[in-house]
């Protein structure tokens, strides 16, 4: 598959070797499209912790107040969302929706993958740990919660400055989250995501030596 380290070098305006000794390389698209699938905008809103006084789209606007004031308030679009705000919400107040929104392009690192790293056209880029998803028989890969944003990648010069440092520790974060989580196969000894197994086999080797059909 095609390396796009360099492709993510220059959105990052980054040197593609600084982006590989911080982060990872090669780099690969998530799926066929570069990115994950788009949440629709009539989603209903997330049912979670509530904010009580924080005012939604309609009231700031009723109050000709900016939505995206509510940054003073101090949350995050994610608990905004967890407070009833819906991703339409998010988007009509010009705010990133958490996760992977129509306008993230998602890339991934590692065999089998371990890192992913999300580039949007607002705020910084972002680094997640990778799960499956199988959308019928195709795996689909998908970042989980901990999805973490690397404020220092963007335009980083020096591997060795505070700001290099925050990033590797983000990434080695996620690293240590996403190795624990790889097993061996029994039959071909590749490591594969335990998620990703049938009676601790791989899929092929399920397939062939196990006569189980994904």
């Amino acid at each position: 598959m095609q390396d796009h380290t360099h492709e993510l070098a220059r959105r990052l305006g980054i040197d593609p070797r600084v982006l590989a000794l911080l982060v990872a390389a090669p780099w690969r698209p998530a799926s066929g499209d570069g990115g994950t699938p788009p949440a629709g905008d009539d989603d209903p809103p997330a049912r979670g912790r509530v904010f009580v006084g924080v005012p939604s789209p309609s009231e700031l606007r009723d109050l000709d107040l900016p939505a995206d004031g509510l940054r003073h308030f101090g949350l995050t679009p994610a608990e905004l969302r967890a407070g009833g705000w819906t991703d339409a919400d998010l988007r009509s107040a010009g705010l990133p929706v958490p996760g992977a929104g129509p306008d993230v392009d998602w890339f991934v690192a590692g065999e089998p993958a371990q890192l992913m790293l999300g580039l949007a056209p607002y705020g910084p880029p972002r680094l997640a740990r990778p799960r499956t998803r199988w959308d019928g028989h195709l795996p689909v890969l998908d970042p989980v919660e901990e999805e973490e944003e690397v404020r220092g990648l963007a335009g980083c010069t020096d591997p060795d400055d505070e700001q290099a440092a925050a990033v590797r520790d983000v990434r080695d974060r996620l690293l240590r989250r996403a190795r624990r989580r790889l097993v061996h196969c029994p039959f071909c000894l590749r490591q594969v995501p335990r998620d990703d197994t049938t009676y601790g086999a791989c899929h092929a080797c399920a397939s062939r030596w196990l006569g189980i059909l994904h």
